[in-house]
């Protein structure tokens, strides 16, 4: 039985599926499988995965697309590691990823359902983001936000998904924050650790689920409707404003400060939002602009920090 199941979901990424798995495959901690679920492809990624040749790698085809949740699930369900981590099939591990993850656990008391790693976010061929994982992140900060971010930054117990159950299949959008609310609340005092090690590249170009609006506000909706006692007030704004900023994206600027004004309503004086809202007075480009000169100070800000830590 290998120490960790690597489930790789892909629906039409023949471009890009086969460097995740050799990311999968190169770890430095070869105690490993490594789940491919192809969700009804038809861009020829079947002849990708038909050329990869490696012990540890196993292919499921579902035969028609239900979602990347229902495709999770199907590698759960096949997964025998003791531990399973997530890889969206255009993301890429570092090599030391899965040798931090079980350190990670070996360490950690029973309560840490999971662990998490820092992570740089691409897009166009350059990094425009770096998350940093907290040491650790319990419901009381899911409520205030989602620190954890990305499912390809995580790995969980296996046991974890029969406490709690499978990945939600009919949730449109914020899927992985459902679940690390669910995954907390179930349990007194659980958490998930965070590694601050940069071990994950996330590739964030071409279209995602959460870059329908729609989608997104259902998909809160939902998630208020069932973990609404957990939530703050400020990640409620928040969730607000993540709505107005893929609405500035797709260039609907009156629906992008409509859900600004409803977050400085949710939260008000908060700096932020406010500066949020009059760019997108100006204008969509107004506004992406100005989330553009965070994103690269929060580049620049990580570079300095790994100048003076050496790394």
């Amino acid at each position: 039985m290998p120490a960790v199941s690597i489930v790789i979901p892909t629906y039409n990424r023949a471009s890009v599926v086969g460097r995740a798995i050799d990311s999968a495959l190169a770890q430095t901690a070869d105690d490993l499988e490594v789940i491919v679920v192809d969700d009804g492809s038809t861009d020829g990624t079947d002849a990708v995965l038909d050329s990869c040749d490696d012990d540890r790698l196993e292919v499921l085809e579902t035969g028609s697309n239900g979602g990347a949740n229902a495709a999770r699930n199907r590698g759960i369900e096949r997964a025998t590691g003791e531990f399973v981590s997530f890889l969206d099939s255009d993301d890429e591990l570092a090599s030391t990823h899965v040798a931090r993850v079980l350190e990670t656990f070996q360490e950690a008391p029973e309560q840490v359902r999971g662990v998490y790693t820092s992570y740089r976010k691409h897009r166009d061929g350059a990094v425009y983001d770096v998350i940093r994982a907290q040491e650790r992140v319990t419901l009381e900060d899911l409520g205030r936000g989602n620190p954890v971010g990305s499912f390809s930054a995580t790995t969980f117990r296996a046991s974890a998904f029969d406490d709690v159950g499978p990945l939600d299949e009919e949730l449109p959008a914020v899927q992985d924050y459902e679940f690390y609310l669910r995954l907390l609340a179930a349990d007194e005092g659980a958490e998930i650790r965070g590694i601050p090690e940069l071990l994950l590249d996330r590739h964030t170009d071409g279209e995602r689920i959460g870059t329908d609006p729609e989608r997104k506000l259902e998909g809160y909706r939902r998630v208020l409707e069932r973990h609404g006692e957990h939530v703050g007030r400020r990640r409620r704004a928040e969730l607000a404003a993540n709505v107005a900023i893929i609405y500035a994206e797709s260039g609907r600027r009156e629906s992008a400060a409509a859900y600004l004004r409803h977050a400085l309503a949710i939260d008000p004086g908060n700096v932020r939002y406010t500066l949020y809202y009059w760019a997108a007075s100006v204008g969509c480009r107004a506004l992406l602009g100005v989330l553009e000169v965070k994103s690269r100070l929060a580049v620049f800000a990580s570079r300095l920090e790994s100048y003076r830590s050496g790394s």
